[in-house]
């Protein structure tokens, strides 16, 4: 669990070379905000070996006559959703990537995709040992953070206690209030969490101020994670993702904060 370059890629990683292609078709596809959509795929699993963990990506396999670039897309549903549904969530924001840009430009419902489960970056509930978990995510970064998160709420509503951590805060910041596309459904589904003072959500917007009360117009500062930390208690684990800098700038201030482990998923 560290960095991982999930740009231009002619090979897999984070996957075995072992691990079957699975075919997927595209069930739906919505806009969350003029820059992001959102993916439904139903995977053709009849023997039912697919699996995933909290927080790893979907490697794509595109026909040469869109890119002979193998490439990551995290899941941002949790393991017992896909189970619940049958459906891959995938959030995927425009960019002028080859991969990114014929996902968002170009794909159809309906369509088939050859997929592969992988990363070493995912959600490890017996490290935790009831300790307090650190959520920080930037941007689309937040996938597989909201994965993460989402886990940990299936835990919670099953009365799953051993493997619920103490506390968890979750910190996501983007650049304008419509990028915050997970900020409502989490708000919603860990409504219980949040009321039982188990589970701590802090917004923040860093480019258009915004007149939401709760959300925070500027940038996570190192006085936000001291403050976490303090409300988190017992030993911190946390988990991030986001862009470079975003990683390397808050893995600095954990550490001058005495946080131990940190588990991040770095893009470029």
């Amino acid at each position: 669990m560290s960095a991982s370059n999930q740009s231009n890629r002619a090979d897999s990683f984070g996957t075995s070379e072992n691990d079957p292609i699975y075919e997927a078709s595209v069930q739906s596809i919505r806009s969350l905000s003029p820059t992001i959509k959102q993916f439904h795929l139903k995977v053709n699993d009849p023997s039912q070996t697919f699996r995933f963990q909290p927080g790893m990506f979907l490697d794509f396999y595109f026909p040469s006559s869109i890119t002979s670039i193998i490439t990551g897309f995290s899941i941002c549903n949790s393991p017992l959703d896909y189970t619940t549904t049958g459906l891959i969530e995938l959030a995927i924001r425009e960019t002028d990537y080859p991969p990114t840009q014929y996902m968002f430009n170009h794909c159809q419902v309906n369509e088939q995709v050859s997929i592969k489960p992988g990363g070493d970056f995912h959600y490890d509930s017996s490290i935790t040992d009831r300790d307090s978990i650190l959520l920080i995510c930037a941007g689309i970064g937040a996938n597989p953070i909201v994965s993460i998160l989402r886990h940990i709420r299936d835990l919670y509503e099953t009365k799953n206690s051993e493997q619920v951590p103490y506390r968890i805060e979750f910190l996501y910041t983007a650049p304008t209030q419509q990028d915050l596309v997970f900020r409502q459904s989490i708000d919603l589904s860990c409504q219980q969490m949040i009321k039982d003072k188990i589970l701590r959500t802090n917004y923040f917007v860093t480019r258009n101020i915004n007149d939401d009360i709760k959300i925070n117009n500027r940038r996570i500062n190192a006085t936000d994670l001291q403050q976490a930390i303090q409300w988190l208690k017992k030993p911190v684990t946390t988990y991030l993702c986001g862009p470079s800098s975003f990683i390397d700038w808050t893995e600095k201030t954990l550490k001058e904060l005495d946080v131990k482990r940190i588990f991040y998923e770095k893009w470029w």
